[in-house]
């Protein structure tokens, strides 16, 4: 498939892509679309991360629903509610100009009320994380006996962190006479091994690229650090980043808080997602990143499933990824459809060996960065030092005008560049050691 308008997708769907300026497929949706749009059986889609896979899977799958009928037909299943949103967006997007086409997300964290509302007049296509889902099953809410599609998005999320016994009910509650599509940027073994139990209906597969390398438009680096030094090495980056925009990866939830607490005392525009943050919020926050208003977003890996921003400059991982595919999952939020990004990995001494391994199974070239001199983190704690004050917010009452006037006596003869340079140079006598 040269192009969407020489393919058999739906036409709205081919005017809506036009639109949106989206004319020549991804190589993962030249190859999978024609395919999925007449298959029957079972598939499994494997391609780098900002290839364009929700359409590959989103536009085929619309195209084939029954607009005549207000039952369930797909579902497609993903990880975290941030991408449930997202797809669902999609989605809805896709198949706006479909009439009769209803698609709804349903996901936790938000009113149930509101939700059972939203399909009680028939939806053809549910997007669902899996616990909510199985609540609304369990209400006699959602009927899944007239599947013809189930469809897991990020599928190695879904089947090896924590859903495999909600999946396994949805299963048992929908007639198996549905296909089954699973996509992700990454297959592993144990992903393998399930494909082996649960797919086995003609099935066919399509991998883009090798097994698992990340997006080759990647700039990838790695830098040894000592712990003392780990917040000044990152504030280094962030100031050569400047306001491009970035991710920054840590394990943990609290390890996502603590990172937060201390940009937040230097002034620099970030937010914070984990699992553990109320749903609202992380809507808001998420909101606030994509429109530009914050530029670094926190996150631990489960919870940045969702992030899809096509301008993401840089990621740090703040703390090494455990695998290679979750290096792979964090690596691509940046460089979304093309465009070029930088990914790069703070290591102690411990963690080395550890890392060495995930780099083994990882088929890509990894510059390693020397730390910068004392005198570069010196320069740059005064430089955000400085933007610090220059965000500082006016004395106000704190002292009255007459015991501010001293004060400016002492410095109001000097020209702006004398103060700026005495600011400097203080600075610098009194932390340089």
């Amino acid at each position: 498939m040269k192009s969407f308008s020489s393919s058999a997708l739906h036409p709205a769907i081919i005017k809506e892509l036009e639109i949106r300026d989206i004319v020549v497929p991804t190589a993962i949706q030249a190859r999978t679309i024609p395919l999925l749009l007449s298959h029957k059986g079972d598939f499994v889609g494997r391609s780098a991360t900002g290839t364009g896979k929700t359409i590959a899977f989103g536009a085929p799958l619309l195209s084939r629903i029954d607009i005549t009928s207000g039952s369930v037909q797909a579902v497609v299943l993903v990880p975290t509610r941030e991408l449930c949103e997202q797809v669902g967006n999609e989605l809805i997007d896709l198949g706006k100009g479909i009439k009769g086409l209803k698609v709804e997300a349903v996901y936790g964290g938000v009113s149930m009320k509101a939700q059972i509302r939203d399909l009680s007049n028939g939806v053809q296509v549910i997007v669902a994380t899996p616990g909510r889902l199985m609540d609304l099953v369990g209400r006699k809410v959602v009927d899944l006996s007239t599947l013809d599609f189930v469809i897991f998005d990020e599928a190695d999320e879904m089947l090896l962190k924590g859903f495999r016994t909600d999946v396994d009910k949805i299963l048992a509650a929908a007639k198996r006479n549905y296909a089954t599509w699973l996509f992700s940027a990454t297959m592993p073994q144990e992903v393998g091994a399930i494909i082996n139990k649960y797919l086995n209906k003609s099935l066919e597969k399509i991998q883009i690229g090798q097994l698992k390398s990340p997006n080759v438009a990647i700039k990838h680096q790695e830098i040894q650090v000592i712990p003392e030094e780990k917040l000044d090495v990152l504030l280094h980056f962030l100031n050569r980043f400047g306001d491009l925009k970035g991710m920054i990866f840590c394990r943990t939830k609290s390890g996502v808080q603590k990172l937060y607490k201390h940009l937040s005392a230097h002034k620099l525009s970030s937010g914070a997602i984990h699992g553990d943050l109320p749903q609202g919020l992380r809507n808001k926050v998420m909101e606030q990143y994509r429109d530009g208003h914050i530029n670094l977003l926190i996150a631990t890996d489960v919870a940045a499933r969702g992030v899809d921003v096509v301008d993401v400059a840089f990621v740090i991982q703040y703390q090494p990824a455990d695998t290679s595919e979750a290096y792979t999952h964090r690596s691509g939020r940046t460089s979304r459809v093309g465009n070029a990004g930088v990914s790069l990995t703070f290591v102690f001494a411990e963690e080395k060996e550890k890392w060495e391994a995930v780099k083994e199974n990882l088929t890509i070239s990894i510059e390693s960065l020397a730390l910068p001199s004392p005198k570069d983190q010196l320069v740059n704690r005064a430089i955000l030092w400085g933007r610090k004050i220059a965000k500082e917010k006016p004395v106000g009452d704190a002292l009255s005008a007459q015991e501010q006037q001293p004060f400016k006596e002492a410095l109001g003869h000097l020209s702006k560049e004398e103060l700026l340079d005495k600011l400097l140079a203080n600075y610098l006598r009194e932390h340089q050691g």
